[in-house]
């Protein structure tokens, strides 16, 4: 990163991700770690059968080379999401796995053919990080039900975060619209603790304060019973004993949803809808990434790739009070933005 906030790469770059299609990044020290989902439609006839998804961990250099160290695979047909690193405990991480392989329709087809037999499924994992940056699992949870009686579609997890004090690992339970709490413990064995109520719809990212008092998740759909129009970004509050048993204080939806079309499970969608988020807490503010969803050559606009800025009060609202158009910036509308990080420059 040069001085002005330009980026160069550096020798070597891009290095390999020992795997295919990665999609999360997390840091411990001087070791990345990287969730590689072998996800890809547009390689599908490639794909199938070739690789599995894993996780990968690399040691990075003085000069920010990158050095692969180990990798784990997953067991055919999960397919993982995040990975993250402890906050507490340098030599740990958690990841997220969620696989979504399923006639939703009804008219006898999968939404995405990526097995021969349609498959609904998720968990949470835990791994080691040794001296030299080796990964190995150490704990597999699937997620317990609950609601009843309980759908069709089984609960399983999206977003992840862990309590900077505490061990606990936070889960967006993204078919319940509830955010899910688990403990660990030292040797990370996973435990379930409990399952809160969320007022947004597919709860898909969280981040937690430095403080550990609040958790943030962005919502990607708007919630019927709610009359969204748009996606939500849900506050709560997990400060003392509510870290596990997280009370919602606060919610906004966001702006510039630019219409609705029919997605792939024949359900209507907003054109643009939120993804990842960052936070600036010194600054009191987060920002969080909306997609252009609509990518079908029906869609002749070149809105819904934007960032919003939210200032956040201390009592837990929420205000939106600046969104910037990412097409003026030279962002074509066939992308689809999805990662964004706040940097400080003093």
């Amino acid at each position: 990163i040069g001085a002005d906030g330009s980026l160069r790469h550096v020798p070597g770059s891009p290095f390999p991700s020992m795997g295919v299609g990665p999609v999360s990044l997390s840091v411990a020290g001087d070791i990345l770690l990287v969730a590689n989902r072998n996800e890809d439609p547009h390689q599908l006839h490639e794909l199938m059968g070739a690789a599995r998804a894993n996780y990968a961990s690399f040691r990075i250099g003085g000069r920010g080379d990158l050095s692969f160290v180990s990798k784990v695979d997953l067991p055919e047909g999960e397919k993982n999401t995040q990975i993250l690193t402890s906050s507490r405990n340098p030599r740990l991480a958690f990841g997220n796995e969620f696989r979504v392989d399923v006639d939703f329709d009804g008219e006898g087809g999968v939404s995405r053919l990526f097995d021969s037999a349609p498959s609904v499924s998720g968990g949470l994992r835990s791994f080691s990080i040794d001296d030299h940056g080796a990964l190995d699992a150490l704990d597999y949870a699937t997620l317990p039900e609950t609601v009843e009686p309980a759908p069709e579609v089984p609960s399983i997890p999206l977003g992840i975060w862990d309590h900077p004090t505490r061990n606990l690992v936070y889960a967006g339970l993204v078919t319940r619209n509830q955010l899910g709490v688990y403990r660990y413990d030292h040797t990370g064995s996973l435990a379930f603790v409990a399952a809160v109520d969320n007022s947004g719809q597919d709860i898909c990212w969280l981040k937690v304060s430095a403080d550990g008092t609040r958790l943030y998740a962005v919502n990607n759909l708007p919630r019927e019973d709610r009359q969204d129009a748009a996606s939500t970004i849900t506050v709560f509050d997990i400060s003392g004993a509510k870290s596990e048993r997280p009370v919602e204080i606060g919610r906004v939806e966001l702006p510039l949803p630019y219409g609705t079309f029919v997605n792939n499970r024949n359900a209507p969608q907003p054109n643009s809808t939120a993804f990842q988020f960052d936070l600036d807490e010194e600054g009191g503010f987060l920002y969080v990434v909306m997609q252009r969803i609509d990518q079908t050559w029906a869609n002749t606009s070149d809105d819904g790739n934007v960032i919003h800025s939210v200032r956040i009060d201390p009592s837990g609202d929420l205000e939106v009070v600046a969104s910037r158009l990412l097409k003026h910036d030279g962002v074509t509308p066939r992308a689809r933005p999805q990662g964004v990080v706040v940097h400080p420059l003093n």
